[in-house]
């Protein structure tokens, strides 16, 4: 009991239970003005050793008083419990060899409460300071952004701009710098691009470029005719020709390379013979598994001087067929005098139609020679493709109804191209010509535009009649070429239609090529570029 006694002033730094317990065991006295506080040294087996305590408690073990308890297991405890109906706060500090036990009324100890909420209001306080920084910073920050932003648009715009002053002036010159090259590169990268369209649109190869899941990145408008040359019916879409059964060995070496776990480029070959044309089918599977697929035309030609040969003894032979007819029938009429006036006028008759047909010869060699060395006689305009096909067809209604045709029209309206009219109605006219005089009665004509893209018309043109042997289909355009040249003759053709016809879709920037229908006769198909 002489280690405690009750001290005069209070010195002002015990303001806690667990400050008190400190005090009491560095300095072993303590000076305590205010009588309800009660201090008690306990010892490790739970008996009060000095300091207050009720009578019952001197020698009885405290050990089982929860705030004992508490203390015993975590260092420190506390627990509130009446003392003569008034309740306590009692707090126990554990040292090495005893504890120190505080008691005080809970009615005065409203300051100690009170002072419990500084730390919480101090980090509240830093927590609030520590956010308005962060506020302030990020607000800079956005606006500095903001400022960026608007630099870059003003600069994309062309409009004239300003270098934001501060530390961001030398970031906003290198985003812009930046900018510039890449703006400068883009531009690059279009006008190599450009080029490269005008190569594949001017090549007289066939390409088409895929993904690795095989959809087009890009294809030329003649490898669209090839597929649709080699395929029994009509594509529409480049990714058809996997459908194609001639290209089935191209297909089966996808799947094979595709599938490799192997990035090495690797390429495969095949040809394909078909409606008389020999092709030649390459594929190249890159690195990424995309691929690309060319397709030449390798059907031999004849040699130039040969063809200027042949065109020359052609000319030679069909114009004297008429030449000699005509001679003929004006010989007979002028050994004649006493010739019978029906006689007369049949052979005069008949040489009116030998002479219709050399004029038409003439004019087919002429509009012929105009294509080959003067194109620039033939002007262009805006011109209605859709009023054209219509066109022919009324002009050539009766002969229609006469051999009993059913056409179908597959054309959109106000089909608009620019080009030359009069060539472009001699494509659809000669095409209709053609049928009419070689393909039989009572069939079905069918004309229509089935593909439309950024520079091209393609169009198919095909009868149901008998077709042709595919021997003939590589010559059909080739000059005074005749399939029945006893029958051609008879019928008043002068074996140049289709070569004008082709000769009109060279002008037009197109290709044509004829293969025999899947369901009987005579197929054409060519395109027209929109613009010459």
């Amino acid at each position: 009991m002489n280690r405690f006694a009750h001290a005069a002033a209070y010195n002002g730094a015990c303001k806690s239970a667990e400050a008190l317990t400190d005090l009491i065991e560095l300095s072993g006295t303590l000076y305590v003005p205010d009588s309800s506080v009660f201090v008690t040294s306990i010892d490790m087996d739970g008996c009060v050793t000095g300091g207050f305590a009720e009578d019952d408690e001197v020698n009885v073990s405290l050990l089982r008083d929860p705030e004992m308890i508490m203390a015993s297991k975590y260092g420190t405890g506390r627990h509130v419990r009446k003392i003569e109906d008034e309740p306590y706060l009692f707090f126990v500090k554990k040292y090495p060899e005893h504890y120190i036990r505080v008691a005080k009324p809970v009615s005065q100890i409203s300051h100690l409460q009170e002072i419990s909420f500084v730390p919480t209001i101090a980090i509240l306080l830093i927590f609030l300071a520590a956010f308005a920084a962060f506020y302030a910073v990020a607000c800079r920050f956005g606006n500095t952004i903001s400022a960026l932003k608007s630099l870059i648009e003003r600069v994309d715009s062309g409009v004239k701009y300003n270098f934001p002053d501060g530390e961001f002036r030398e970031i906003s010159e290198y985003i812009v710098s930046m900018y510039k090259n890449l703006d400068r590169t883009q531009k690059a990268l279009n006008i190599e691009r450009e080029k490269l369209m005008a190569h594949l649109k001017l090549s007289k190869r066939g390409l088409a470029i895929y993904s690795p899941q095989r959809k087009e990145i890009l294809s030329n408008e003649l490898f669209m005719q090839y597929i649709n040359l080699i395929s029994d019916k009509q594509r529409r879409y480049s990714e058809d020709a996997f459908e194609i059964p001639e290209l089935y060995e191209i297909v089966e070496f996808l799947d094979d390379r595709q599938l490799s776990t192997e990035h090495r480029i690797e390429t495969k070959t095949i040809q394909v013979n078909k409606n008389d044309t020999i092709l030649l089918i390459h594929c190249i599977v890159f690195q990424d598994k995309s691929f690309e697929i060319t397709i030449d035309d390798i059907t031999q030609k004849e040699e130039q001087a040969l063809i200027k040969k042949q065109l020359t003894q052609n000319i030679s032979h069909e114009l004297k067929t008429p030449v000699a007819s005509i001679q003929g029938f004006m010989e007979t009429i002028l050994l004649n005098p006493n010739l019978d006036e029906e006689k007369r006028t049949q052979y005069i008759k008949r040489c009116y139609e030998q002479a219709n047909r050399l004029t038409n010869l003439l004019q087919d060699i002429s509009t012929l020679n105009k294509l080959d060395e003067a194109t620039d006689m033939f002007v262009g305009e805006e011109v209605n493709l859709t009023n054209i096909v219509h066109g022919v067809l009324e002009d050539l209604s009766l002969k229609i109804e006469e051999k009993g045709f059913n056409v179908e029209l597959d054309i959109p309206e106000n089909l608009m191209i620019e080009g030359n009219y009069s060539l472009l109605y001699s494509i659809f006219r000669n095409l209709m010509d053609n049928a009419i005089a070689y393909a039989g009665d009572n069939i079905t004509v069918h004309i229509s535009c089935y593909r439309n893209d950024k520079d091209f018309y393609y169009f198919s043109f095909y009868d149901t009649g008998v077709g042709v042997d595919e021997q003939h289909l590589g010559r059909l355009f080739d000059r005074f070429y005749r399939v029945d040249k006893g029958r051609s003759r008879k019928l008043g053709g002068t074996g140049l239609g289709l070569a004008i016809v082709k000769n009109a879709v060279l002008f037009h920037h197109g290709r044509i090529s004829a293969k025999n229908h899947q369901g009987g006769g005579l197929e054409f198909l060519f395109t027209l570029k929109k613009t010459i």
